[in-house]
């Protein structure tokens, strides 16, 4: 019984500090309680959703197909990030390759041909020709970098995008694949 009145003294107390505190904070804080009335006069807060108006069904279906319509464009948008986000980090990839190959210097451009000579071609042609013969089928590719010179495989390596490096290492055999990435890095 004792600690029944203990509580009640306790709550009371409670209770009433509370309602005190409601009626004096307007005395007791007179800069807050400017904000406290412009908080009832805030139209979002007295608009009529609030005071309980209700919206008709055609508006209710215009708003729901309008938040579907949201939704679904930001979907869209979503996966087109992405999507571009993807592309990005290829390109930082590609961009990273790039940078990190070595600049080949002008007399290497020269291929030497069956007769001791040496035929020389600018970048965009020995490019190409690396594009033609690395989009062969490793089986196909095979035999003829099995010929090829050591200097003309790094050359073909670094010049090479990174699927294609892959796949010309695949087509070697391990060990010459192991002495053409030992000459790369060295």
């Amino acid at each position: 019984m004792k600690a029944l009145k203990i509580l009640g003294i306790v709550v009371g107390t409670f209770v009433g500090t509370s309602v005190l505190m409601f009626f004096l904070y307007p005395h007791i804080h007179p800069d807050r309680a400017g904000d406290v009335e412009k908080l009832d006069e805030d139209p979002l807060m007295a608009g009529s959703v609030w005071e309980g108006d209700v919206m008709s069904p055609e508006e209710c279906e215009s708003l729901q197909s309008e938040l579907e319509s949201l939704h679904s464009e930001n979907a869209e948008l979503m996966s087109r990030i992405d999507s571009l986000d993807n592309e990005n980090e290829k390109l930082k990839a590609e961009l990273a390759d790039l940078e990190s190959a070595e600049p080949q210097p002008a007399d290497e451009a020269g291929i030497p041909a069956a007769n001791g000579t040496t035929i020389t071609m600018d970048d965009e042609d020995f490019a190409e020709r690396v594009k033609s013969l690395l989009n062969l089928d490793e089986e196909e590719l095979a035999p003829i970098v099995q010929n090829m010179e050591d200097s003309q495989l790094v050359r073909l390596y670094r010049s090479a995008g990174s699927i294609q490096r892959e796949k010309l290492l695949r087509s070697l055999a391990p060990d010459r694949a192991a002495k053409l990435m030992n000459e790369v890095m060295s």
